[in-house]
């Protein structure tokens, strides 16, 4: 018996907010339906998923939300960045404040931005993460 090769996912979301994974799925599928996501719903998840996937078949991208249970955001930071993972991490938070966006930098973080709290300008702020990380065209969400 033959097991298919892995495929390696563009972007591992990491969201355990249901309505948040709903809207973050919606913009990426309207940017650009070809992309390959996978989500983790806690950090310890997300953790295991990174460790136990062949190094040829880690995902390009990694979108964390900060609040997660079991493992939360920062810490998944410090153990992914300890263990030697270069994927960019980009920390999607509801905080504004200053302290979190810092720290979470200062773990490691590629980039920390807040939410948008309308969806049109949650495509544009994905339009412009998937752009700067994926190197993928800007294309006009339909």
């Amino acid at each position: 018996m033959t097991s298919e090769p892995a495929v390696r996912a563009d972007i591992l979301v990491a969201e355990d907010d249901a309505e948040d994974l709903f809207l973050l799925l919606r913009a990426l599928r309207r940017l650009d339906p070809g992309l390959r996501v996978e989500v983790t719903r806690d950090g310890v998840e997300l953790c295991e998923s990174i460790r136990s996937a062949p190094r040829d078949v880690l995902p390009r991208l990694i979108l964390l939300d900060l609040n997660l249970p079991r493992c939360d955001g920062r810490e998944v930071l410090g153990i992914l960045r300890r263990d030697g993972y270069a994927i960019p991490i980009i920390v999607l938070t509801t905080s504004r404040e200053p302290s979190d966006h810092s720290r979470a930098l200062d773990l490691g973080a590629t980039e920390v931005l807040t939410k948008p709290d309308e969806h049109r300008s949650l495509e544009n702020l994905l339009r412009g993460v998937i752009s700067r990380h994926l190197s993928i065209c800007d294309r006009e969400a339909g």
